[in-house]
């Protein structure tokens, strides 16, 4: 099996197990908000994140061969000016490759959506479960209102952080 059918499998169960645990939460309006805001920014960032992944692999190995085919053709260059022509348009190309890749982030986009992403399941599983800072209330209450607000948080924090980028 490959890896990407292994990750198919991983978030439908991950999935399985999110939407049992959202039925067990009693109070209606953080049902609601767990499927009408978490989910729905889970998913986004989730897909987002692998998203740019994906380009940013591509733009790489596009980057990657197109240095490594000026290299090979300047060790056979025997002057003409077809040759030069060549080695010139792909290192443009290269340069313009490397370019593209810095001015959509790519990577960085992918690891700020994945950290994201990590962060609101990993809130998730420890409201579910009672576990981490949810351990130290009393009442479901008290609980809702810090899922609300360590999620919120996160997604403003994650917002902010590209709007500050901007405007640079």
């Amino acid at each position: 099996m490959n890896h990407l059918g292994n990750e198919n499998s991983n978030n439908s169960i991950i999935d399985i197990y999110i939407s049992e645990m959202i039925s067990q939460v009693e109070n209606e309006n953080t049902k609601k908000y767990i499927n009408n805001r978490i989910m729905p920014q889970v998913k986004w960032y989730s897909s987002k994140s692998t998203q740019n992944k994906h380009r940013y692999y591509f733009w790489m190995t596009i980057s990657l061969i197109l240095g490594i085919m000026v290299s090979v053709i300047s060790v056979f260059a025997n002057g003409s000016i077809w040759t030069k022509m060549i080695i010139a348009i792909l290192g443009a190309a290269v340069t313009a490759t490397n370019a593209y890749i810095s001015l959509h982030n790519f990577k960085d986009l992918w690891i700020v959506y994945r950290k994201t992403h990590g962060v609101l399941t990993r809130t998730l599983y420890h409201y579910f479960n009672n576990a981490g800072i949810y351990s130290q209330y009393s009442t479901q209450n008290q609980k809702d209102v810090l899922l609300v607000n360590i999620c919120e948080e996160e997604i403003s924090k994650e917002s902010d952080g590209w709007y500050t980028i901007l405007q640079k």
